[in-house]
């Protein structure tokens, strides 16, 4: 299967869009923009994230043992845009954030956050599977969802 084409054919799955965080190795934070997040199980309170190898992100989350998953409002577009871009000095000017249980970034005006301790990692292909053991969770405030579809932005359903 050739990668761009998977990569166009999968674009067409909806998604919600997070931010995720975790403490950067000189002690201050780091973020990036995903869209493969899902919750796991209750009982433990587990969620995965995926995230590349070679990237920063996963390095630092397993450098660290924790992450945060933000969920991003219809009206967090620019936020999500910062955080999946490269190379910018200072993601987290954009938003307000404070800093959950764990040490890790959390958007005080997110949907939804939850606080993770790593509490496991797969291999998949050139991605590793990120589990989480919920430590702190919260709902900031009711919005509608940020959604990406076909590499593109759209506001979710109000409510």
């Amino acid at each position: 299967m050739e990668p761009q084409y998977l990569r166009t054919v999968l674009a067409q799955w909806a998604t919600g869009v997070v931010v995720v965080t975790t403490l950067a190795e000189d002690g201050g934070r780091h973020g990036m923009t995903a869209s493969s997040f899902t919750s796991v199980a209750l009982e433990p309170p587990l969620v995965s994230v995926c995230v590349a190898s070679a990237g920063a992100t996963c390095r630092m989350i397993r450098r660290s043992g924790v992450f945060a998953v933000n969920v991003l409002g219809s009206d967090h577009e620019e936020v999500g845009r910062r955080f999946a871009g490269p190379g910018l000095d200072d993601r987290f000017t954009a938003g307000r954030w404070d800093t959950a249980t764990t040490g890790a970034a959390v958007l005080a005006d997110a949907v939804a956050w939850v606080d993770c301790a790593v509490a496991a990692c797969y291999p998949a292909g050139d991605h590793t599977i990120v589990l989480g053991m919920v430590q702190d969770a919260a709902t900031p405030r009711p919005a509608a969802p940020l959604i990406y579809h076909d590499r593109t932005y759209y506001e979710g359903i109000a409510r």
